[in-house]
């Protein structure tokens, strides 16, 4: 009876032994996909400090070009010249209005070194 024991529990052992084979590939399938997961984090944590710095790069670079000393190179490069002085109109709340300051317009200063131009109706 041994033997008609033993056939009786071949198919259920094989049945275990299959559910065990399954669940091993399963595991083996589940720990590659979280590896490979584990290099995307990594690869886009790097990228991300990579961004990071960029950015932090950027706005120094933005700051810089903001900075008073900046602007007035910039301007002065695109032939812009500082102003002269500035009047202001006060407007009382009545609304009249009054002029404060006498306004001055630019003028164009010569490079340092250079002669002045010549007046007119001058000398020579």
């Amino acid at each position: 009876m041994s033997g008609q024991a033993a056939a009786r529990r071949a198919p259920f052992v094989a049945v275990v032994l299959l559910i065990i084979g399954c669940g091993l590939v399963a595991l083996l399938v589940l720990n590659t996909a979280i590896a490979a997961d584990s290099f995307a984090e990594r690869s886009l944590s790097q990228q991300i400090e990579q961004l990071q710095l960029r950015e932090q790069q950027l706005r120094q670079e933005v700051s810089a070009a903001h900075a008073p000393a900046a602007l007035a190179q910039a301007a002065a490069e695109q032939g812009m010249i500082p102003s002269g002085t500035s009047a202001f109109l006060v407007i009382a709340p009545d609304g009249t209005t009054q002029v404060v300051g006498k306004a001055k317009p630019a003028s164009r200063q010569p490079p340092a070194g250079a002669n002045p131009p010549a007046a007119p109706g001058g000398n020579g």
